[in-house]
């Protein structure tokens, strides 16, 4: 990430172990907070303003936010591993199809993107803070909040 990640926006990190903000170059800023998925959102909307709020992480941050209904717009990099490793992201989210129409292209390294926008999402993104757990492998990039 360097001295200059490529954010420019507050990031809000979900860990278990709080510790102080940290303000990094081109506008920047890590809070790493113990919190409610509703909690980190609110958060994050606040320190967004008008701008869309984007959540990044492993399956058990996304799955989080998913079953708390608090995501309407999803992109999701699936990387291939060996069978039996890794966690299932759609366990316990029975009904999710009727929320999302999902859309997937393959590259040819075999990484998969599934984009799939809520049937209530708004058509225009923009950035504006992100959301990640640091107990989780990232996921780049991940979804976009409910306004």
């Amino acid at each position: 990430m360097g001295a200059q990640p490529s954010f420019h926006t507050p990031v809000f990190v979900l860990t278990h172990h709080p510790r102080p903000s940290v303000q990094m170059e081109g506008g920047t800023t890590f809070h790493f907070i113990d919190a409610t998925p509703q909690e980190a959102l609110r958060q994050a909307r606040e320190a967004a303003g008008d701008l869309d709020v984007r959540i990044g992480g492993g399956p058990t941050t996304i799955r989080e936010f998913l079953a708390e209904d608090l995501i309407d717009h999803l992109h999701i990099a699936v990387v291939p591993i060996v069978l039996g490793r890794g966690e299932r992201l759609w366990d316990g989210l029975e009904g999710l199809e009727q929320r999302f129409q999902a859309e997937s292209v393959t590259t040819p390294s075999g990484v998969t993107h599934m984009t799939s926008p809520g049937r209530n999402s708004r058509s225009h993104r923009q950035q504006s803070a992100c959301t990640q757990s640091a107990e989780e492998a990232p996921a780049e990039p991940a979804t976009t909040s409910k306004r």
